[in-house]
This record gives C-alpha cells, sequence and structure tokens, in this order.
C-alpha cells in the first residue's frame, strides 16, 4: 500500500500513524508539510555517556534518563539505540542567545544527573577506543527492529551526531532549502569535526563519524531532479512500495525534510564538544537559510553528485584545514575562507543582535586546526586514548556560554 492510500487517517491520529509507522509496526505513512516560521531552529545532541573512571562508554543512560524525567524543563531528552548514549532536544529557538542559554541549561542539568549514577557526559562525534560489540541496543522495539534490519550496522551506528533543524515556512521552499544548504553541508563537517580516532586507532580523518552514515542504505543527499514536495512525495511512495522506507526516519541525508515539524534537518555534525559551540553551528545553518529564503528563485547551479561526495570527503579528512570547491563557480579554496566570506557576508544582513558572538565562536573553531586537531596535539603529546575521552568530557562539563 503507498502512502496515498493512508492520507485520509479517519479515526486514528495523524500522530499514531507516524508513531507506527517509525516502529515498523505500521504501513508507510509521510505526514503533510506542517505551516512553521522561516528562520526558527532547534538543536538535537546525541551525548556520550562515560565511565567516570575508565570514560569508555556506559550503559547508564537508562538511568540519566529516568532522573531527567523528573525535571521541570522546556526541552526533551530520548534515548538512542544503544545504552551508552542519550539525546536531548531545544524547543524552538529564534536567536543565538536563547540557543546558548537554553544549551548550557541542557549541559548543567545532564551532567548533574549522570553525576548521580557514577557517570560522565561527553560531545564528540564517536568514542576514541569503544568496541561496537560490547554496545548494547536500548530496550524499545524500534531499535530492535533496526537491529533486525541492519545487523551489526545498527551497533557499529554508536557514533554522535548534531542535526539542526530550521523552520522553512512551507512544503515546496523546504525542498529547495534542503537543495541549497546541502551544498554547503561539508562546510559543516569540517567545523564540527572532532572524531579522529575510531575503535581505538587513529583513523586518519578528523571526522571518523562522517565514514559510518554512508554504510547505510539510504544515506546520501536529496535527489537533484526533486524540485517539489509533490515530487518528494511522489519519490517516497515508489520506495514505500518497493519496500525500503516507511517513514521519514528512513532517510539518512545529510540534509532533509521534516514535514511533521515544518523545518529541514541538517545532520552532517560531530556533536561538538562543547554546547556553545552547537549555539555558534545551528545559527550558522540558520542565517543561511533565511539568506536563501530572500532570494526565491535560486537552485543550486551544480548538482554533481561526484562534487558534493568529493566535498563531503574532504571536509571529512581534513576539517577545517581542507579544502572546498565551490559548486556555484568550480572555484577551489580552503575551507576556513568560504567559512569565513560566508560570515562576513551574512552578518551584514542579520537581524540576530547574537550572531556576532556565533561568528567569534565560529572562528574559535578554525583556530590551531578545529576540535579534531586539538585533540590530535594531546596524543601528540603522549596522551593515551582514555585520556582523550577524558579531555572531550572535561570540555562538556565545563560551564560557559562563550
Amino acid at each position: 500500500m503507498t502512502t496515498s492510500h493512508m492520507r485520509d487517517p479517519s479515526n486514528r491520529s495523524l500522530e499514531a500513524l507516524q508513531a507506527q509507522a517509525v516502529s515498523g509496526e505500521g504501513a508507510a505513512f509521510l505526514p503533510d508539510f506542517k505551516d512553521s516560521t522561516v528562520g526558527t531552529m532547534g538543536i538535537e545532541l546525541e551525548l556520550m555517556v562515560l565511565d567516570r573512571l575508565t570514560f569508555d562508554l556506559f550503559p547508564a543512560a537508562p538511568d540519566i534518563l529516568r532522573l531527567l524525567d523528573a525535571q521541570d524543563k522546556p526541552w526533551v531528552h530520548t534515548p538512542e539505540i544503544t545504552t551508552s548514549m542519550l539525546e536531548v532536544a531545544t524547543s524552538i529557538l529564534s536567536s543565538y542567545d536563547e540557543a546558548a542559554d537554553q544549551l548550557e541549561h541542557i549541559r548543567a542539568t545532564v551532567s548533574r544527573a549522570a553525576f548521580e549514577v557514577g557517570a560522565s557526559i561527553s560531545g564528540g562525534g564517536a568514542h576514541p577506543f569503544q568496541k561496537w560489540s560490547e554496545q548494547r541496543i536500548y530496550p524499545k522495539e524500534r531499535y530492535f527492529a533496526s537491529e533486525r534490519k541492519f545487523g551489526y550496522l545498527a551497533k557499529l551506528f554508536t557514533v554522535f551526531g548534531m542535526h539542526v533543524h530550521v523552520g522553512a515556512g512551507s512544503a515546496d521552499e523546504a525542498i529547495r532549502l534542503c537543495a541549497l544548504l546541502t551544498q554547503r553541508a561539508p562546510l559543516f563537517i569540517a567545523l564540527s569535526a572532532n572524531s579522529p580516532c575510531w575503535q581505538g586507532e587513529v583513523s586518519g580523518f578528523c571526522s571518523s563519524r562522517s565514514n559510518v552514515v554512508g554504510a547505510f542504505p539510504m544515506s546520501g543527499i536529496l535527489p537533484a531532479e526533486v524540485r517539489s514536495w509533490q515530487d518528494f512525495r511522489d519519490h517516497f511512495d515508489q520506495l514505500a512500495q518497493y519496500g525500503i522506507v516507511k517513514s521519514i526516519k528512513d532517510f539518512y541525508w545529510d540534509v532533509r525534510p521534516k514535514p511533521e515539524y515544518g523545518t529541514i534537518e541538517l545532520r552532517v555534525l560531530d556533536t561538538p564538544l562543547k554546547p556553545v559551540y552547537a549555539a555558534a553551528l545551528a545559527c550558522y545553518a540558520r542565517e543561511l537559510c533565511l539568506e536563501f529564503a530572500d532570494q526565491p528563485q535560486r537552485w543550486p547551479t551544480n548538482t554533481s553528485r561526484e562534487l558534493y561526495i568529493w566535498n563531503r570527503f574532504n571536509a571529512a579528512r581534513d576539517g577545517v584545514e581542507g579544502s572546498w570547491i565551490d559548486p556555484d563557480t568550480g572555484t577551489s579554496m580552503p575551507i576556513a575562507q568560504a567559512v569565513r566570506a560566508d560570515l562576513e557576508r551574512l552578518a551584514r544582513r542579520s537581524r540576530d543582535p547574537g550572531f556576532g558572538t556565533a561568528c567569534a565562536v565560529l572562528e574559535r573553531l578554525m583556530q590551531d586546526g578545529g576540535q579534531a586537531q586539538w585533540l590530535r596535539k594531546h596524543l601528540a603529546a603522549g596522551g593515551a586514548m582514555n585520556d582523550l575521552a577524558r579531555m572531550a568530557s572535561e570540555f562538556f562539563e565545563e560551564p560557559g556560554k562563550a
């Protein structure tokens, strides 16, 4: 049955249909695109739960989540696929200061809850020495279904990302903004890159996390031929007929529409070592979308998938010291140069009084090779892998908005 047969839910709520599709228990379902305000934003962070003595991953997320259940707060917390990770998500935000304030509240609250159960919390895209085979699937049917579907990849996916939601306004505009933001997604991979180690080895990449996502069958980017919401619905329906997808969550694209929120979702970032970095990165994405929204006829001029893959590879391997080929001009330039050009242009038009502070934070992320190089220097100075994990947790535990 295609999704077109499911668009009149009669006596069942849309939320129930969506939940059943996501769990794999119901028919494929794609909700209508929700109206939203262009430029609002939300931030999701997948966080590591660490043992305070060994700094290995620690399966204490269920205990931490129970403590967070008792907290009265504007943000939400949810489990993730294994018991050594948890997710937090902000409320709807509209400025850098709002984002920085709420992320600081999240940092302090989650850190206190973790301490009560003998754990520590950390950012970072991948734990430096955990072994995927030792991870435990969180006891939730959706995650057991993922394990049945993807096999060992489900545990291998114990990586930690940051997702940025930006309000798109309308369904067709969401597709256009997805296409445009995708072109700059490699810049966000580079800025956030902080996972230079994988399974106890130095990976040779600034973001080893980025390579794991590509193992999933629905990874990649929005197809260039999709130019409207109806195009996307048709694409979804065709894949649903084949049994490939059941919900929007089955798309592991670098940037995807999120119809139930009325947003587009940027999914390529390593979870930053400090929440304040997350606030700045989200505001960069938001300002780009606001700029694109003011250029209603603009579409990518170069939709070469190979060019995108090359830009993505360079960003994951070399971080902020890498190069980026501008799809519009074909010009190769240092990633840091491309980011600074964006920030200078966006700062002139931004109405966010905190965007200047966000730019200063992003400048910090480009200094000394960025987060990945900070960690590599610690290793070069004689630090062990568990020292690296401890260092990352100390970054997270340090209070402050800037």
